[in-house]
């Protein structure tokens, strides 16, 4: 496969270093029934996360624990960093976007401190989930499996 896919091909890159799992092993049904859209899962090696695709940050939340950008396409994918990370109100996240702002593949989103919140969460697994909507008619082929390094190419959406 060519590293440059057709124009309507949207470009997946890892978010940050880790393992990719797929979304059943994320334990929060609202991501393992996939209720807000298809994707999968990283469980992240370090703290330094960055977009996964270019587009607009539709959605930065005040807590630092979860990311919407959506791509001229109109894809719009979700980055969630653990799970239940929105009870933290924003303590260990250091975010580095603002709402509204357009983002590059690997732009800085958010540092977090990974060990200083591992214990007060049930997991720091990722969701990186597209919803459904924006995926109407478009498959998902995620080319990388087990461990990543943030800016790999993992998937394609055609």
């Amino acid at each position: 496969m060519s590293l440059f896919s057709k124009n309507k091909d949207v470009q997946i890159f890892a978010p940050c270093d880790g393992e990719i799992i797929g979304l059943e092993k994320v334990e929060d049904e609202v991501f393992s029934e996939k209720m807000l859209g298809d994707g999968f899962a990283i469980d992240p090696a370090n703290g330094d996360f960055v977009a996964p695709m270019e587009g607009k940050l539709v959605t930065v939340f005040p807590s630092g624990h979860a990311y919407g950008i959506k791509h001229k396409s109109g894809l719009e994918a979700l980055l969630h960093i653990g799970l239940d990370t929105v009870s933290l109100d924003g303590v260990g996240f250091d975010i580095k976007v603002k709402q509204g702002e357009s983002v590059k593949v690997g732009a800085p989103l958010v540092m977090v401190d990974l060990e200083g919140i591992r214990s007060k969460v049930p997991s720091l697994k990722t969701p990186l989930v597209f919803t459904q909507d924006s995926l109407e008619g478009k498959t998902i082929e995620v080319l990388a499996k087990g461990k990543v390094k943030k800016g790999d190419l993992i998937a394609v959406i055609k």
